[in-house]
């Protein structure tokens, strides 16, 4: 453990394959499945020793600087010596669009800090801790692909896919999204879980997945609270790309695999959308998150 150290980790955004919402639970939550693959595209966080600020002020994205602050003060809480930690991000992910980047930063902190610390947490600590900051937070310290169930935290490995991604999304602002789109869905929004099990399937056996497994439960909600949702969904269907979905919660939607990224290319249906719509092009990722640790400057 050295005082001047630095751990830099990239923290990866995610799509949801498909995600369904089977019921409510005892105990609160709802009932998914769905299957969740990590991006290339990510925030890069870095860990260091500061006896006085804690973290960066982000005042535009609070959740994230919430999200990072809890995971760092949860594992200074279970480390041993209550080791004084400060962290920096450079953000990249969009805020708020169902891409997963505070859920990812919070791993990524959680990895980030141990390593800083010497690694004093085993894998299944550190798993709890990020269970009890978020049901998505678990999947990033693993990744690249899983089969979730559950609340979303219990997760099954599938094998990395190497695709090319195309993310839009919506230049919008939903004040309490996730807890919004939730109380909003309905028994129709439901189902059994088995389109998610195709997915599953279909990535086993080296497929793309069918775009009817691809749909999300918040779909029909999303749409009603922001109808510029449905502009988005015309247009994917009239440049005749048949592989997209929403991802999480929204907004942002994705376009995935080689001959739909090149579909929605060439059409042109967004060439004059960039007012309203951001447009990233990606690819899923390979590899779980890693740190790199910098040596102490003299």
């Amino acid at each position: 453990m050295n005082s001047g150290q630095t751990v830099s980790i990239e923290a990866p955004a995610k799509i949801n394959l498909g995600l369904e919402i089977l019921g409510k639970r005892l105990d609160g939550f709802h009932e998914v499945r769905t299957v969740l693959a990590m991006l290339a595209l990510a925030d890069t966080l870095r860990l260091f020793f500061d006896e006085g600020s804690t973290g960066m002020p982000l005042p535009d994205i609070p959740e994230e600087e919430n999200l990072i602050s809890r995971a760092v003060a949860a594992f200074r809480e279970a480390a041993p010596g209550n080791p004084r930690l400060g962290w920096s991000i450079e953000k990249r992910i969009p805020v708020a669009a169902g891409l997963g980047g505070a859920s990812s930063d919070a791993a990524a902190a959680l990895l980030a800090s141990n390593e800083l610390v010497g690694n004093p947490l085993s894998r299944s600590e550190l798993a709890d801790l990020a269970g009890e900051l978020g049901s998505d937070v678990p999947f990033f310290l693993d990744g690249p692909v899983a089969f979730a169930s559950g609340r979303g935290t219990a997760l099954t490995a599938l094998p990395a896919i190497d695709l090319p991604v195309i993310l839009l999304v919506p230049k919008v602002t939903i004040l309490e999204k996730t807890r919004t789109l939730y109380s909003l869905i309905l028994a129709q929004d439901m189902s059994d879980g088995g389109r998610s099990s195709d997915v599953r399937e279909a990535l086993i056996h080296n497929r793309l997945p069918d775009v009817d497994d691809l749909s999300n439960a918040f779909s029909r909600p999303l749409a009603a609270l922001v109808p510029g949702v449905v502009t988005l969904q015309c247009l994917l269907h009239e440049s005749g790309c048949h592989s997209f979905g929403l991802s999480g919660a929204g907004p942002a939607h994705y376009v995935i695999g080689p001959e739909a990224c090149q579909m929605l290319t060439s059409s042109g249906v967004l060439d004059d959308k960039c007012d309203w719509l951001d447009v990233i092009h990606t690819r899923t990722r390979l590899t779980p998150m890693r740190t790199s640790t910098s040596p102490p400057h003299d």
